[in-house]
């Protein structure tokens, strides 16, 4: 579907692939993700998408979008083996490909149609955002209508992504082979009060997560223990 415009007192009109017009309501709007919840009125059956895993760097992937006239155009591309510089946008992972225009905020599909994550236009080019990550977060708004996740203030690079000769050198002299590398920490941010710094290598002493968009994840899960009153302590070194 495609929303066409935002109206009065949080209603929208809604486009649907038949032609017709419908109304909506805007629930809720997450600025961390770019992602907004919205309830479509009317009497009639959409169809429901299939889910896959979540994205992996390499990964081969279809963007899709609609045009004005409703048309599915499609692109190719490949999950890039990079990570977005922005700090707080940690979770994002970029696309080879440019999207359609009007594509922002459009599926990513896989090659046997799954949706993988969803597509978002920005600088320095196109990014994506893990499907498992949207999902987690629309399931945390229907228990608590609300979503949770710790802030970092901490602009990180997954230890895995670094080049060949980085990542012998960091293994050979530190013997870490996984974790986040610190590139930014935000000024008077938590991360800057315990003394973690620029250079700094974060490592969970479990492994649970050795990707950014992991690390999301694991982070809504802790989010989520937070709504549900539990007190939750992460082991970690730097």
């Amino acid at each position: 579907m495609k929303v066409i415009g935002l109206l009065w007192a949080g209603l929208l009109s809604v486009h649907l692939p038949d032609n017709t017009i419908t109304e909506g309501r805007l629930l809720s709007f997450n600025v961390h993700y770019d992602v907004a919840l919205l309830e479509v009125m009317g009497d009639f059956q959409l169809q429901v998408p299939s889910f896959g895993s979540s994205t992996t760097y390499g990964q081969d992937v279809f963007a899709l979008a609609r045009d004005e006239n409703m048309c599915l155009m499609v692109r190719h591309g490949k999950i890039s083996w990079l990570e977005c510089p922005m700090l707080l946008n940690n979770h994002y992972m970029f696309l080879s490909c440019d999207i359609p225009e009007g594509g922002s905020g459009g599926p990513v599909i896989d090659h046997d149609g799954n949706i993988i994550g969803i597509v978002f236009d920005n600088n320095p080019g196109p990014v994506v955002t893990s499907i498992t990550t949207i999902r987690t977060c629309v399931e945390m708004w229907h228990q608590f209508s609300r979503v949770a996740r710790p802030i970092l203030g901490m602009q990180l690079k997954a230890v895995e992504l670094l080049d060949v000769s980085k990542l012998e050198e960091l293994c050979l002299d530190n013997n870490i082979t996984s974790g986040f590398i610190v590139n930014l920490v935000k000024v008077d941010s938590i991360a800057e009060r315990l003394g973690i710094r620029r250079g700094d290598v974060i490592v969970f002493q479990d492994s649970c997560c050795s990707t950014l968009p992991q690390l999301e994840d694991y982070l809504l899960s802790l989010g989520w223990g937070y709504l549900q009153g539990k007190s939750l302590t992460v082991d970690l070194k730097s």
